[in-house]
């Protein structure tokens, strides 16, 4: 059996295992801000577009003008100055008819094909990130000293036993409050329905104008009773895949991963965390950091609270109030 320290430094690793994962695949950038940095990306293409075109159609302008000017000055113009004048007319009206169809900017109908793509893109560049270091010290080791490599792996035994089991809190962070005021036209709703400017929402696509909090209570009571059935068969948690798999069995939650689901959990104030079922190490929820979130302990619905009644030997005189049971029916019992 392993030793205290050889426990603590398994841990240590996979708790920095599960964190470095969770960084490195981009799901520290929630949602809605990666469809507001798209939609800002389309926004300032936009206004670049809009100002190149009136920038020419200005210029263009600007030269017609001063031809025709020469020609009223001077009776008229030399064929060359007539060519010129006759382009810069066109150029001009070409430019605007550019300004003019490029119009308003409108909020793009993004579909989860164009988030999942970004962070693909994030997440390639945090592995590479990642892996700089790694491809550093196995350079160093071949080029300079095998030390380099030794060193490297006694330093990170050394952090693993140091964090030991500390579970890293595996959060989503906050959509930064400048890219908020920069796309004011983005809802900030759960399911993201971004609705153009001026068109009426249909029933399909029409968002919700606030959050009721409503699913928030129906994760969260799910969860609850999720974790303490677990608990009840001697598990210490449950695993996210199984509590995603239970809610798209019934038909909620189908537009969700095991990746992109614990940003839901979270939203809703779970907790969630790395905890290893039957051998098996996965982000999950633990029975012990529920209660603390809850405030009490997780409750099974009224009708899966198993009876413990109907195993209780009957007491004397049961069934019969005002007697006690004769000795033929003790000695049957």
């Amino acid at each position: 059996m392993p030793g205290p320290a050889i426990v603590r430094t398994q841990r240590g690793a996979q708790h920095i295992a599960l964190f470095l994962a969770h960084w490195a695949g981009g799901h520290t950038v929630s949602e809605e801000e990666i469809v507001r940095r798209i939609v800002k990306a389309r926004q300032e293409a936009h206004a670049s577009a809009v100002a190149e075109a009136s920038r020419q159609a200005t210029a263009a302008h600007k030269k017609a003008t001063r031809l025709r000017r020469s020609a009223a000055e001077n009776g008229g113009l030399v064929p060359a100055d007539s060519v010129r004048l006759a382009t810069a007319e066109f150029e001009a009206r070409r430019h605007d008819a550019a300004r003019d169809a490029l119009g308003e900017f409108e909020v793009p109908v993004l579909d989860p094909g164009h988030v999942k793509h970004r962070r693909h893109r994030i997440a390639a560049w945090r592995c590479v990130i990642l892996a700089s270091p790694v491809a550093g010290i196995l350079t160093a080791s071949w080029m300079i000293s095998g030390n380099v490599f030794l060193f490297s792996v006694l330093g990170g035994v050394g952090v693993c036993l140091a964090r030991g089991d500390k579970p890293f809190a595996l959060n989503v962070r906050a959509v930064p409050a400048e890219l908020i005021a920069e796309t004011p036209l983005v809802l900030p709703v759960a399911s993201v329905t971004l609705v153009k400017p001026g068109e009426e929402p249909t029933a399909e696509s029409a968002p919700v104008p606030a959050d009721s909090g409503q699913w928030r209570e129906e994760l969260r009571l799910y969860v609850e009773h999720t974790v303490a059935h677990a608990d009840l068969e001697g598990r210490a948690g449950v695993h996210v895949v199984d509590l995603l798999n239970g809610l798209q069995e019934s038909g909620r939650y189908l537009g969700f991963t095991k990746a992109s689901f614990p940003a839901k959990l979270r939203d809703a104030g779970l907790p969630v965390t790395g905890i290893s079922i039957k051998g098996d190490n996965q982000l999950g929820v633990r029975y012990d950091q529920l209660t603390k979130a809850l405030g009490h302990s997780p409750r099974l619905p009224a009708h899966l609270v198993p009876d413990l009644t109907q195993d209780e030997p009957s007491i004397a005189g049961e069934g019969h109030p005002f007697q006690s049971p004769s000795p033929a029916a003790r000695q049957t019992a």
